[in-house]
């Protein structure tokens, strides 16, 4: 009887992939560009560039990938090309996003401007980014790509663009403590930012920027006689020596307060405090009222050690400082005011004090406007 076999079943032959006309053009064109400048001249990258740019319009994901991936390594790869691929979805755009150096800033300027919050995310985490790339993708506001951008040791910050970012910082904390560790930030800046961060960020910003002005005071000691000149009356100029005199107190209205100076103003503010009776002690701390309202006002104590410092009111007086902010003997805040006392020098604490009353003014002299 004859044996009876059954065929194994076997695997159906690989199939080629699939060719068409558009594929095999596009690889074409798209191997052109990407041949170094000693085998294509400018002018042909371009005139090809310009016919694969109308062949990506509608070719399928994954061939706009491909031609995107190879564009990232080209340092010479076309501009109109590159920009709209990289404006494309994120998965297509990615390579070019994060490695491509024939990107410009106004390329990625403009990608900052129109992509998403994935396209701006990636040209944050870039090695490099310049001041004007920085500034679009502050422009956008987006949390989540302002922490990336500021934990980019790569990444340069102009003034301006800080001075958006500080506006930013009062709404959003976590903002705030990346910005202190900026190099780029400026005395100005770190002391507008003080108010809404915590104690420790708080003696890091004094640590890094209270400093004395004795290379001021000595460099402008013999202008303050010509000041008194009545015909020397510069408004720039006295504004200027106000903030490097070693005097904060104005000592007129000190000598002739009906209160007893600054220190009683300290006592009777104890008991509770209106209107005039702050108004009485702006007026002798020579500091803006609303500033002196804020540093009241302020639940982490540290402001008022400042004042207390900077105007010469004893520990005693700050502690009636305290109470009258609402800071019991002992409590955190009172502790924290004592801190700041106890290691500013008078110096550093009247550049503190002047900087806060530089930017209330300013402030108030805007709203006026």
């Amino acid at each position: 009887m004859a044996d009876h076999f059954t065929a194994s079943p076997t695997a159906p032959a690989p199939q080629p992939a699939k060719r068409n006309a558009r594929s095999v053009l596009t690889r074409r064109l798209a191997d052109i560009v990407c041949l170094p400048s000693s085998t294509v001249t400018p002018q042909e990258r371009w005139m090809v560039a310009d016919v694969l740019d109308e062949m990506l319009r509608t070719a399928n994901p994954e061939l706009r990938g491909r031609v995107a991936a190879r564009l990232a390594e080209q340092a010479e790869a076309p501009a109109g090309l590159l920009r709209r691929l990289a404006l494309d979805n994120f998965e297509i755009a990615k390579p070019i996003l994060e490695r491509s150096q024939a990107l410009t800033d106004f390329d990625m300027m403009e990608i900052a401007r129109a992509g998403d919050v994935s396209h701006r995310t990636a040209l944050a985490r870039r090695e490099q980014v310049s001041e004007t790339v920085t500034a679009a993708l502050v422009a956008a506001a987006d949390p989540h790509v302002l922490t990336i951008l500021l934990r980019n040791s790569g990444a340069r910050i102009a003034p301006q663009t800080m001075d958006r970012l500080i506006n930013l910082a009062s709404e959003d904390y976590n903002l705030a403590l990346l910005l202190i560790r900026r190099a780029e930030l400026r005395p100005a800046q770190a002391f507008a930012l003080f108010w809404d961060v915590g104690h420790d960020q708080r003696k890091m910003i004094l640590s890094r920027f209270a400093v004395g002005r004795t290379i001021l005071q000595d460099a402008a000691q013999d202008v303050f006689p010509l000041v008194a000149n009545p015909e020397d009356q510069d408004a720039l100029v006295q504004r200027t020596l106000f903030y490097i005199d070693r005097r904060q107190r104005n000592r007129e209205a000190n000598d002739s307060s009906s209160y007893g100076g600054l220190e009683g103003v300290a006592e009777r503010a104890v008991n509770g405090h209106d209107e005039a009776l702050r108004m009485e002690g702006a007026r002798l701390a020579n500091i803006q009222l609303s500033l002196f309202e804020r540093i009241l006002g302020d639940l982490g104590g540290e402001p008022l050690g400042v004042l207390a410092k900077a105007t010469g009111l004893s520990r005693r007086h700050l502690g009636y400082l305290s109470l009258a902010a609402g800071f019991a003997a002992g409590s955190v805040a009172a502790e924290r005011s004592e801190y700041v006392f106890d290691t500013l020098s008078v110096d550093k604490a009247q550049t503190v004090l002047r900087y806060w009353d530089w930017s209330f003014r300013g402030r108030e002299g805007a709203n006026a406007d």
